[in-house]
């Protein structure tokens, strides 16, 4: 076959697989090719920050070519826990994607590597005691690791591993404490608790419901009604022990002008021994229905029933408020900390408080003044400041009755989503067919190789 022909024939092929394409999209509903477009923009969106992680990494590797050779070999090593902190709503979550370099880790391992701590991730030895997802802080992270040390048989003195890393990491992820450690310690098997807590502005919502219902969260349970189901383990398991929960008031508004109470802020901290994806906002979103009455009190208890509520029925996660790592538990961990660097640290964390608490007050004297033009007290809005756990348009409309909860409909009437045994089947059988599509995709190429040869 001449050039001209093969060419001919693919012209031929691509204008048969336009016709093809158009009779699909034909037959599509509207809102089917919404559906599909929505894919298409998020297929794209990932495309984008592949390239732009992709030019990240090769910049990267050209600023590491300009770095002077250096020679681990002579220096002896230590494995060492580090405690970091970092205000996660610039980042796209601690651990390291394919689609993105703002991540914890990303600037985590350059500023390992470029400070001569390690040569690479790969021999590192490296654990995280949890993950965080996007937008998500931490007043605790640990990490287990292998870096190198400054100790011989002459020197005493330890590299100062706190200022050094701290000199190259951004104002917003600061390390704050290190420690010696055995080889076999991993900050994430070795952790025997974890604490998150979770703000909200207390709005509408009764502290005392949330907290009878809390009850029933306690002891070891199987969470699947409240998380996002994660079935890439062949065998997955959401039995979890939470230890304690608590629901406090942070500070009472002194305003005695200002009747609307609803923003004094509230922590809920859960303590437990390790967590589900998305587990801690699945039981904020049910405490917070319950604290406004629109659930009965004994819906956790309900929704940990399994045999009964053997899929999760429709909800909304509360994605949008700050949710934090607040602790990690070691046993036989003894921290070394910087005092210089703990001070350093403060400072930028007080740059970060006067420049958001500045724009907060700013906002409340607008709203005390508008508020104040309202004549009816009664009539203030409420439910304006829970607008980012419920995501409702009508949550604005600016009226504190029960039009809301007339409209609403209970959790437990509404459709269920797919029992994890469906999801498992499903995961698998597409996981095989991808490996058949992908052995195919071999066979072809290698009979084309065959053809050109």
């Amino acid at each position: 076959m001449s050039n001209k022909e093969i060419k001919n024939s693919k012209r031929k092929l691509k204008s048969d697989d336009n016709d093809d394409d158009d009779e699909i999209w034909s037959k599509l509903s509207r809102e089917q090719i919404i559906r599909r477009c929505k894919q298409l923009e998020k297929h794209v969106e990932q495309l984008k920050n592949t390239i732009i992680k992709k030019t990240d990494n090769e910049s990267n590797e050209k600023k590491n070519k300009k770095m002077r050779p250096f020679d681990f070999s002579k220096h002896s090593k230590r494995h060492i826990f580090l405690k970091f902190i970092y205000l996660g709503w610039e980042y796209h979550g601690f651990v390291v994607q394919e689609t993105t370099s703002q991540t914890v880790e990303d600037f985590l391992f350059d500023a390992l590597i470029k400070t001569r701590l390690i040569e690479q991730r790969a021999t590192s030895n490296y654990h995280r005691c949890g993950r965080t997802d996007r937008g998500v802080s931490a007043f605790t992270q640990v990490i287990s690791i292998t870096v190198r040390s400054k100790i011989t048989t002459e020197c005493t003195e330890e590299l100062n591993y706190v200022q050094m890393l701290n000199g190259v990491l951004p104002s917003s992820i600061r390390c704050i404490a290190w420690a010696s450690v055995p080889d076999v310690k991993s900050a994430r098997f070795d952790c025997i608790s974890r604490s998150y807590r979770y703000y909200f502005p207390k709005a509408n919502v009764d502290l005392h419901r949330m907290r009878q219902a809390s009850i029933d969260l306690i002891g070891t349970h199987d969470f699947r009604n409240f998380c996002k189901l994660d079935i890439t383990n062949t065998e997955p398991t959401f039995i979890r022990r939470i230890d304690n929960v608590t629901i406090e008031q942070l500070n009472i508004d002194n305003d005695l002008n200002n009747s609307n109470s609803g923003y004094e802020m509230c922590e809920l901290m859960v303590h437990g021994s390790g967590f589900l994806w998305h587990q801690i906002r699945c039981i904020v979103a049910i405490l917070i229905l319950i604290g406004q009455g629109k659930e009965d009190i004994d819906l956790v208890k309900t929704l940990l029933d399994i045999e009964k509520y053997p899929c999760t029925p429709n909800y909304q996660i509360a994605s949008d408020l700050p949710l934090v790592l607040f602790d990690c538990q070691f046993n036989g961990v003894d921290w070394i900390c910087d005092q210089i660097s703990l001070r350093i640290t403060i400072c930028h964390l007080q740059r970060y408080w006067s420049s958001f608490q500045i724009r907060a007050t700013m906002i409340k004297s607008m709203l005390n003044n508008l508020e104040n033009q309202i004549y009816d007290k009664k009539q203030l809005p409420i439910l304006g400041q829970l607008s980012l756990i419920e995501n409702e348009s009508n949550s604005l409309l600016g009226y504190n009755n029960n039009n809301n909860r007339r409209n609403y409909q209970p959790i437990l009437t509404r459709p269920v989503r797919e029992s994890v045994e469906v999801k498992i089947e499903k995961y698998q059988n597409k996981k095989a067919k991808s490996e058949i599509i992908n052995d195919d995709n071999k066979n072809e190429t290698n009979k084309t190789d065959d053809l050109i040869v």
